[in-house]
């Protein structure tokens, strides 16, 4: 009888696939249409649909269907996600509901999922996309006459079961991660905070996440939504989810609103990844696919991305060094004789005590973890340099004179200097403890000291490293024995009870002692690198309790026991966590052991979990490649995205990783469309500029970045090997083409009348080339002169 029914059904559908049909799908999908078939229904029946990564099944076993989404582990099906009744919930005054799902069939390559909402009927397409272990999902809500809603959203249980026992160093879950975490029970992550979207679960090897599909072009109000420990079982939802903020960057559910509604229809989409993942690191296959659907296609869009929103005649790079280095460092540098040598500094007009009704417009040194002035500096010196220009180069040199007059003691020394008072001061009294030596900001000062010396003027090393020999002293004296390095000392180095057995802040004093081991060749100070890594690895990675003082002290302002316990997950913010992957990096090139390398890439995928993969089309910059903060924070294309931008490269430069290198560029350039201001939308609104903070925090840091990356990267960058290309400045580049000793591309630039340099790696330089552009005529290029001087394009 069965069989006959599955025939009966496969004549009434032709768009029905044998590859998915199976007779109890088809059994299943007859009694859902129509009640005359019930008799045949049984008390428990299910339909499903698979392919060989993912099974979706609807069953019904009880008195409500029951929705599960299946990954497979080995050669078994694992419960991944699963909704009773149905996976759409709808919110009106009366509170939230979930909708009946009432008829479920096959369509082709998924299931159709209908059902009643009380306020309309939805369905809901569920697809296999072209990679097998996703799935593509767009839910409609046809809403009844009068009907006002202010939510509709998909929710699904993560089944796995959680941990029993919890601590600092093992969450509930293996995994749990989205973009900003809760203050209160009803805060979401809304399109506001979208720069990275998706939330993500892990538990052993299985791995499930939702990915918003989202459009540059159409502002909605969108969120994601997830708890981990509230409910049975943790879940995550996407939706039309309407918000409004509170607090400093916190957004949550709204009661008085209602989502876009279109011809009484209400529509999203998303895609959800059920897949086996090794352990804990399931979100770098997420990194990996947010770029691919948005960040590379957008970064293509862009040729133009770092045009200035408020002045938009600064597009070029050409624009911006004139800008930074001339009309801004000019401007704002000044010199004095310090003991009959010359020093100098590019004020950043701040309050040491963080009195912002009195910043001033007094000289000032800010050598410090967020405002560095040196490394501002060391982009000078090298546009100096470029350009022959001796003068700005003395300059340059002067910042380095001044810093190394730091007051010192036991090695630990002052990070901030004021002209008009000739005072030192250890640390930013505003984000920080103004009378404590921060390790932070002093190793972060000391490796900049350490890179001019070896980069820009060898004939200066003896004098740096007779400063910061005796800072690294003070390192191994103070750190733990957990490997641990306090963050902050007293007058008398007592450290501060805050951040003395645990911070994230260590990574940073890893990378000065692993640059300063690598240049001596001192076993003690890499060993001790060693250690304080070692510490982050196994204290701070296992549930990413990146605390440094930015965390807690900065604008997001919290008690040091904050503590999201609705989604489990801490605080976290991203500074020292740039130079800490930096870090991993440097050890691994220094000891070769490479499960730095190994830890530093998953170090660094984490990182670009607060890269902006998309331009948001609530805000008026292009705000691709840009970063964040922190998940308790708001605000986009923060300018830390200048120290990231080479780390990225550095990346590429050691794994090939073309990603990064894209990345790369976008966070290089992304800082030029907010600047001169240290951010855009501070609190995720309105669509304004956040804070001027300094030349160092904005145009000047962005800048040196660029100094940094330009004489590899030119206007735009082929690698032979790879056989792909971006567009650096002012351009994209489109349609590698890399064939043996035959090179072709494409490039567009909004100024068709520019010259552009394209510069090549990976080039023998015994070969001859022949290169085409924009199907021109090819041009007959030897490999030596690619490398040595590139290939000049133009006008387009």
């Amino acid at each position: 009888m069965l069989n006959n029914l599955q025939s009966f059904f496969l004549s009434l559908d032709a768009r029905a696939s044998s590859k998915f049909l199976s007779p109890r799908s088809a059994a299943l999908c007859l009694c859902l249409m129509g009640a005359w078939m019930g008799p045949l229904c049984g008390a428990a029946s299910a339909q499903q649909v698979s392919n060989h990564a993912v099974r979706i099944e609807v069953s019904k076993t009880g008195a409500q269907p029951e929705e599960t989404i299946y990954s497979r582990v080995d050669d078994a099906w694992a419960p991944a996600l699963s909704a009773t009744a149905s996976t759409v919930r709808v919110t009106t005054g009366d509170g939230m509901k979930v909708c009946a799902l009432t008829q479920t069939r096959e369509i082709e390559h998924g299931l159709l999922l209908q059902g009643d909402c009380g306020v309309g009927q939805y369905e809901q397409r569920v697809t296999f996309s072209a990679v097998d272990d996703v799935l593509d999902v767009t839910t409609r809500l046809m809403l009844g006459a009068k009907a006002n809603v202010h939510a509709v959203e998909d929710r699904y249980d993560f089944l796995p079961e959680r941990h029993a026992s919890v601590d600092v160093l093992n969450g509930p879950l293996d995994f749990v991660w989205s973009q900003n975490i809760k203050s209160q029970v009803d805060d979401v992550v809304a399109t506001n905070q979208f720069k990275s979207p998706v939330v993500m679960m892990q538990q052993g090897e299985l791995f499930a996440a939702i990915t918003p599909v989202l459009s540059d072009r159409l502002v909605e109000p969108l969120a994601l939504d997830l708890d981990v420990t509230s409910d049975k079982h943790p879940w995550m939802s996407y939706g039309a989810i309407t918000s409004t903020p509170h607090g400093h960057s916190y957004y949550r559910r709204a009661v008085d609103q209602q989502p876009r509604v279109v011809a009484q229809e209400i529509v999203y989409s998303y895609r959800i990844t059920v897949s086996r993942q090794p352990v804990k690191l399931g979100y770098r296959r997420m990194v990996r696919d947010l770029w691919t659907q948005y960040g590379h296609p957008a970064l293509l869009d862009s040729p133009d991305m770092q045009r200035n929103t408020i002045r938009p005649e600064l597009v070029s790079f050409t624009a911006w060094s004139d800008e930074a280095w001339h009309a801004y460092a000019d401007k704002v540098y000044s010199e004095w004789d310090c003991g009959g040598k010359r020093c100098g500094t590019l004020a950043s007009n701040r309050n040491v005590l963080g009195d912002w009704t009195q910043r001033g417009s007094h000289p000032d040194a800010w050598f410090n973890a967020w405002f560095q002035t040196l490394r501002t500096a060391y982009g000078w010196y090298l546009e100096g340099k470029k350009t022959n220009d001796t003068a700005m180069m003395a300059k340059a040199d002067s910042v380095l004179t001044l810093s190394l007059t730091a007051p010192q003691k036991e090695g630990a020394f002052d990070t901030i200097y004021l002209r008009e008072s000739n005072k030192w001061y250890p640390d930013d009294g505003w984000a920080g403890y103004a009378e404590d030596y921060h390790a932070f900001c002093m190793s972060w000062q000391a490796y900049w000291m350490l890179r001019w010396a070896v980069d820009l003027e060898p004939q200066r090393k003896a004098e740096v490293m007779r400063f910061i020999e005796p800072y690294a002293k003070f390192l191994l004296k103070h750190q733990l024995a957990s490997g641990v390095i306090p963050s902050w000392y007293d007058a008398s180095f007592k450290p501060r009870a805050d951040f003395r057995d645990f911070n994230g802040e260590t990574g940073a004093s890893a990378l000065f002692l692993a640059y300063l081991g690598s240049i001596t060749g001192d076993q003690q100070d890499i060993a001790a690198a060693e250690r304080a890594m070692n510490f982050v690895t196994e204290q701070v990675i296992p549930r990413q309790r990146w605390f440094d003082f930015e965390t807690y002290l900065s604008c997001a302002r919290k008690p040091y026991d904050f503590f999201d316990k609705w989604t489990a997950q801490y605080p976290q913010n991203n500074l020292a966590e740039i130079q800490t992957v930096q870090a991993w990096l440097l050890l691994y090139q220094t000891t070769h052991k490479k499960l730095y390398l190994d830890r530093g890439t998953a170090g660094l995928d984490y990182l670009l979990l607060t890269q902006q993969v998309w331009n948001n089309p609530m805000f008026t910059p292009r705000l691709l490649g840009g970063f964040t903060t922190q998940n308790t924070d708001a605000e986009w294309s923060d300018a830390r995205q200048g120290y990231a931008a080479t780390l990225l490269y550095d990346y590429f430069r050691e794994t090939g990783n073309f990603e990064y290198l894209e990345r790369a560029v976008s966070a290089a350039r992304s800082t030029f469309a907010v600047a001169p201001y240290e951010n855009w939308a501070h609190n995720g609104h309105p669509d304004g500029p956040g804070a001027m903070t300094g030349f160092h925090w904005g145009t000047g840091s962005a800048m040196t970045s660029i100094e940094m990356l330009w004489p590899a990267l030119g206007d735009a960058y082929i690698d032979l090997k790879a056989g792909k290309g971006v567009g650096f400045d002012e351009c994209s580049l489109r349609a590698v083409v890399v064939g043996g000793e035959t090179i072709s591309f494409e490039i567009d630039s909004r100024n068709r009348q520019r010259m552009f340099s394209v510069h090549f790696a990976n080039v023998d330089p015994a070969r001859q080339y022949l290169v085409s552009w924009n199907g021109k005529s090819a041009k007959k290029v030897t490999g030596k002169d690619l490398l040595a001087h590139g290939l000049t394009v133009g006008p387009l």
